[in-house]
C-alpha cells in the first residue's frame, strides 16, 4: 500500500471515528456508531402495544374553574457564598384561571427580585402545566397558567413541587405550609435527583418547615461546607424536621396535601398482541435480510479498504447474532432492535468503505460522484411523507402510529440537512482544503445520509406495525394539535435547559463560544444530536406536510421524542451525577441507588398507564416498554437508555388515555 493510501484510510478512519462518537447507540458501549443511534432513537419509534386488560381507574372530575385559584409554595435552593454553601427558601405562587382566548396555551413566569429567577426553572413550570393537565385530563389551553417567584431560584429542583403545586390549583387543594420537598420532574411523573440537599434543609428550618421530601435513593446527600455525605433523615432530625424520601408526584402530592391523586393499578407486563407481534418478526427477518445483502457487499470491497472498516463489519455480525438470539426466545422487540442495528453497521461499513475504494482508484472526484450517486434518502422522505399524509387514521392507536412515524421523520430531516451543511461548506472552502479534508467532508456526509435513510425505514415500519388497533376514535384534530403543540414546547423548554445547565457552564469555565462547545457535544452525545437534529428537521417538515392532522402528527411526534432525549440527558448529566469517558458514555453513576430506584417506578408507572389504556394501548408504547426492561439489566448506558426508554412508553400511554379519555 502507497504512504499516500495509507494517509487517505486513516483519514477516513478519524472521521469514521468523529462521526460514530456523535451517534453511538448506548446499546453498544464500547464502540459507539452512527448505527447504533438509530435503535435508541428511531428505531426505538417503531412499537410493540399490547391490549392488556382494562384497569378500573377512580374517577378524576376536575371542576370547572369559575375564578381564579391559586396554590402557595416555598421552593428549596442553595448557593455558594463567600461563607460556603447556604441554603434558603423561596416563595412560589402557582396561579390559574380560565383564557381568555380559549385554545391558545399561556404560561407566564414573574418574579419579585432583580435577576431572582433564571430561565432554568422555567422549563419546570411547562412540563408541570403538561403532566398536570395529561393527568387531569383537562385542556391545557382552556386555562392560563402563571408562576411567581418571591425570591430566588433557578435550575429544575424545583420541578417536582411546581408539578404538585399546579395539580392542587386544578383540583383546589391546599399545599401544606409547615411542608416542601425537593427533586426534578421527569416525563413520566417520577422524582429525580438533584444536588445541595443538606445545605436546603438548613433553609428549610429557617422557614419553620417541619416535613421535606428528597428524591428516592439521596437519604445520603453531599455536604459541600463539610466535604462529606450525611445522613438527610438524621441531619434533618436535628433540625426538627422529618425527611422522606419519594419516587413519584403521586407520594408527594399526598404527603404535601393530605389528598391521594388516582393512579392505575400497575398489573402484569404488557405483551404483545398476536398480530403485532407476527408483523413485527416479518419486519425483524427484513432487516436481517437487508444486513445479509450488505454484508456480501462489504466483502467484494479490497482487503485494505476493509480493514479499514473492519470494526464495523464485526459490529454488524454481533448484532446479527444477538438479534437472532432474542427471536429465538420470543422477545421480538429486541430482535428488530438488534436486526435494524447489524443492517445499519453493515451499510456504514460497505457505504464507508466503497467510497474511500473509490478514491484510491478514481480521486476525489470519483469519490465524490459515488456520493451523489447514493444520496437517494431525500427522494425516500419525500415519498414517505407523502404516504403517511394519505393516511387516515381510525383510532387513538393508528393515531399514535402516526406519531412515531413522524418522529423519525424528524431526525431524517434533520440528518439530512446536516450532510448537505457538511457538502456546502465543503464547497465554500474548497481552495484551503487538503483533498484529504474535502473527503473526509464526503464520507461525514455520507454516513449521515446512511442514517437518515434508516430513519425513513423506521417510519415506515412504524404504520406497517403499528396502524390496525384500539378502538378508540380519533378526536377532533385542533384537540391533537393543542395538546402536540404544548409537548413541542416542554420539548423546547428542556433543550433550553439541557444548554444552560450544561452547555454554557462548560463555554464559561472553558472561555470557548457556546455555539462551538454545542458543536462539540453533539460530535459526542448521541441524544443532543438527534435532538437538535428532530428539531431543525421540524422547522423544514412543518411546510412540508402543512396545515390540517399531519402536521399535528409531525409536532406531537417530533416532541415526544426530543423531551423525552432531552429529559436523558438531565438525568445523565445533571441529576444522576454519570461519570464519562472520552466519548461521553457512561461508565458509572454518583447515585447509582437513585437511578435502580427511578428505573423501578419507571417501570410501574408505564405499566399502569398501558394496562389502564386497555386495547388502545398503542404498539409504539409497548415496543419501548419492551426495550426498556431487555435494557435496565445492562451496563450503566444501558440502564439510563432504558430509564429513556420507559419514559417514551409511558408518553405516549398517558396520550392515548388523554385522546381517547
Amino acid at each position: 500500500m502507497s504512504h499516500q493510501s495509507k494517509t487517505v484510510l486513516m483519514i477516513v478512519l478519524i472521521a469514521m471515528v468523529m462521526f460514530s462518537t456523535a451517534c453511538g447507540s448506548p446499546a453498544a458501549t464500547t464502540t459507539p456508531s452512527a448505527a447504533t443511534t438509530a435503535p435508541t432513537t428511531a428505531a426505538a419509534q417503531v412499537a410493540t402495544a399490547v391490549p392488556a386488560a382494562p384497569t378500573a381507574v377512580p374517577a378524576t372530575p376536575t371542576p370547572e374553574v369559575p375564578a381564579e385559584r391559586t396554590a402557595n409554595l416555598d421552593a428549596l435552593y442553595y448557593q455558594q457564598t463567600a461563607e460556603g454553601a447556604k441554603g434558603g427558601t423561596s416563595s412560589i405562587q402557582v396561579r390559574i384561571r380560565p383564557a381568555a382566548k380559549p385554545g391558545e396555551l399561556r404560561v407566564g413566569f414573574f418574579q419579585e427580585e432583580v435577576q431572582g429567577t433564571g430561565d432554568q426553572w422555567q422549563s419546570s413550570g411547562w412540563i408541570a402545566v403538561l403532566f398536570a393537565s395529561l393527568l387531569e385530563g383537562i385542556n391545557p389551553t382552556a386555562y392560563e397558567f402563571s408562576f411567581s417567584s418571591g425570591g430566588w431560584i433557578d435550575g429544575p429542583s424545583a420541578g417536582g413541587l411546581m408539578t404538585v403545586g399546579v395539580l392542587a390549583a386544578l383540583r383546589n387543594e391546599k399545599v401544606r405550609d409547615d411542608a416542601t420537598m425537593t427533586g426534578t420532574i421527569n416525563p413520566d411523573g417520577t422524582i429525580g435527583p438533584v444536588g445541595g440537599i443538606p445545605h436546603k434543609l438548613d433553609g428549610a428550618s429557617r422557614a419553620g418547615k417541619k416535613l421535606v421530601l428528597v428524591p428516592i435513593g439521596q437519604r445520603y446527600d453531599f455536604d459541600t461546607n463539610q466535604e462529606k455525605l450525611v445522613d438527610l433523615v438524621e441531619a434533618g432530625q436535628k433540625l426538627g424536621i422529618e425527611v422522606r424520601e419519594v419516587g413519584t408526584v403521586f407520594e408527594a402530592y399526598e404527603l404535601l396535601t393530605g389528598q391521594p391523586l388516582p393512579r392505575a393499578a400497575a398489573g402484569s407486563a404488557p405483551q404483545l398482541p398476536p398480530r403485532a407481534f407476527d408483523r413485527m418478526r416479518a419486519k425483524t427477518l427484513e432487516w436481517i435480510s437487508r444486513y445479509q445483502k450488505t454484508r456480501n457487499e462489504f466483502n467484494t470491497l479490497t482487503t485494505e479498504v476493509q480493514e479499514v472498516v473492519a470494526d464495523y463489519a464485526l459490529l454488524a455480525d454481533g448484532k446479527a447474532a444477538e438479534a437472532d438470539k432474542a427471536l429465538k426466545q420470543g422477545l421480538v422487540a429486541v430482535a428488530y432492535a438488534k436486526a435494524s442495528e447489524a443492517a445499519i453497521y453493515a451499510q456504514l461499513a460497505t457505504m464507508t468503505g466503497q467510497i474511500v475504494q473509490n478514491y484510491l482508484i478514481g480521486g476525489l472526484q470519483k469519490a465524490v460522484d459515488h456520493y451523489q450517486a447514493s444520496s437517494a434518502a431525500q427522494t425516500e422522505l419525500k415519498a414517505v411523507i407523502a404516504s403517511l399524509k394519505a393516511e387516515d387514521p381510525k383510532t387513538v392507536s393508528d393515531l399514535l402510529a402516526l406519531f412515531d412515524a413522524y418522529s423519525n421523520i424528524s431526525i431524517a430531516q434533520g440528518l439530512l440537512m446536516s450532510a448537505d451543511g457538511q457538502i456546502a461548506t465543503m464547497a465554500q472552502n474548497a481552495e484551503s482544503l487538503t483533498q484529504e479534508e474535502i473527503l473526509q467532508s464526503i464520507t461525514t456526509a455520507a454516513l449521515e445520509q446512511a442514517v437518515a435513510s434508516v430513519a425513513v425505514q423506521y417510519a415506515r415500519d412504524a404504520v406497517d406495525i403499528g396502524l390496525g388497533f384500539g378502538q378508540a376514535a380519533v378526536p377532533a384534530s385542533d384537540k391533537v394539535l393543542q395538546l402536540a403543540e404544548a409537548l413541542r414546547r416542554v420539548s423546547d423548554s428542556n433543550l433550553a435547559l439541557f444548554d444552560a445547565i450544561i452547555i454554557d457552564t462548560y463555554a464559561r469555565q472553558t472561555g470557548l463560544h457556546p455555539d462551538l462547545v454545542k458543536n462539540m457535544m453533539m460530535s459526542k452525545e448521541t441524544n443532543y444530536l438527534m435532538a437538535i437534529a428532530s428539531r431543525q428537521g421540524l422547522n423544514v417538515l412543518k411546510d412540508e406536510v402543512g396545515e390540517g392532522p399531519a402536521q399535528a402528527e409531525l409536532i406531537f411526534g417530533q416532541s415526544q421524542n426530543a423531551y423525552a432525549l432531552s429529559a436523558g440527558l438531565l438525568a445523565k448529566h445533571y441529576s444522576l451525577g454519570a461519570q464519562v469517558d472520552e466519548n461521553l458514555d457512561v461508565v458509572s453513576f454518583q447515585r447509582e441507588k437513585a437511578l435502580g430506584e427511578m428505573l423501578d417506578f419507571a417501570d410501574q408507572r408505564a405499566r399502569e398507564l398501558i394496562n389502564a389504556v386497555g386495547e388502545d394501548a398503542s404498539i409504539a408504547a409497548l415496543y419501548y416498554y419492551e426495550l426498556g426492561r431487555s435494557q435496565r439489566q445492562g451496563n450503566p448506558q444501558e440502564q439510563l437508555d432504558a430509564l429513556g426508554y420507559y419514559w417514551q412508553s409511558a408518553l405516549l400511554a398517558q396520550a392515548g388515555a388523554y385522546l381517547s379519555k
